[in-house]
């Protein structure tokens, strides 16, 4: 029984499909059923029952379910221990963020821990808040970073490594462009771009309202911040987003600085406990705390975009 067969049936036990488990562990769908096949000849057992829409574990699915964990947390418990014992900070790092923070804070990072561990290779893939924390529990990745802060679990670990500042986008000539920042007062049943309900964006937004007994109309929905930032500039209505969004986004915005409530957001990133002992995330933990600290911003911030 191959470990890598097994974590891929961890992903997909979890999801109860092939589709979604195959994005959250980055491998191609036909990869995912290849390795459930191969691990079911392995155990001469079928794993899960195909026979309706949807798929549902097997008895003996559920059995393996059982015991995966275990097995897995072994594996990795004597990965750290022979690495630590041949004192080897070597092998492949799985490192995920969100859009954002990979086109912004996470390349520096991962440059200045490659020049310093070269034998350590390092991979750099950007995915959902969800994806990106599930990717962690499965081993798809080693260590995820997100906005916000993260309810620790017996499993997962987080911890706050920086601070970014939100900023109020709005369209080049709207009527607050002259002010020097914005607040919560000034924008009654002013149109807003969102993301969706549940994506870590939208939570910002309703956190920064959540005490005020009036706020922005919301305009339009959108699944991306990207998306968000093109209609800003064409003056569809304004958003509230992280400072490091806007810098990354459209240049044609205007961003003012945000005096409301929780004008920061915190930056998390989350890790395995077990897997957290293996030499390289030990150090790349490490790293990242030197690199970024909390109420740090981004070095060489630039000015508000205009």
């Amino acid at each position: 029984m191959q470990l890598r067969h097994l974590k891929t049936f961890v992903a997909v036990a979890s999801d109860l499909n092939v589709t979604r488990a195959a994005e959250r562990i980055h491998l191609a769908q036909s990869s995912v059923s290849e390795q459930i096949q191969a691990l079911e000849a392995d155990l001469n057992a079928v794993l899960f029952d195909r026979s309706g829409r949807k798929l549902k574990l097997t008895e003996a699915g559920q059995r393996l379910l059982d015991h995966a964990d275990e097995l897995l947390a072994r594996a990795d418990e004597a990965r750290a221990a022979v690495a630590t014992a041949a004192n080897i900070t070597a092998g492949t790092l799985a490192i995920g963020g969100l859009e954002t923070l990979c086109a912004s804070y996470l390349p520096p990072l991962l440059a200045h821990f490659g020049a310093e561990h070269p034998a350590v290779r390092l991979q750099l893939k950007s995915a959902g808040s969800g994806d990106l924390r599930g990717g962690v529990k499965s081993g798809a990745l080693d260590v995820s970073f997100v906005f916000g802060e993260t309810p620790e679990t017996p499993e997962l670990k987080h911890e706050v490594v920086a601070e970014e500042e939100l900023v109020f986008a709005l369209p080049p000539g709207h009527r607050l462009a002259g002010q020097v920042a914005a607040g919560p007062d000034d924008l009654h049943n002013e149109p807003f771009l969102v993301t969706e309900q549940g994506c870590v964006y939208r939570q910002m937004f309703e956190t920064a309202f959540a005490k005020k007994d009036t706020r922005p109309r919301v305009a339009v929905e959108l699944g991306s911040i990207a998306a968000i930032q093109k209609l800003v500039a064409e003056g569809a209505g304004c958003a509230l987003i992280p400072q490091v969004a806007a810098r990354a986004g459209d240049g044609r915005i205007v961003t003012l600085p945000w005096t409301g409530d929780n004008s920061l957001v915190p930056i998390s990133m989350i890790w395995h406990g077990r897997r957290g002992k293996r030499p390289a995330v030990r150090l790349f933990l490490e790293a990242a705390r030197q690199k970024f600290k909390p109420g740090d911003a981004l070095p060489q911030r630039a000015a508000p975009s205009r």
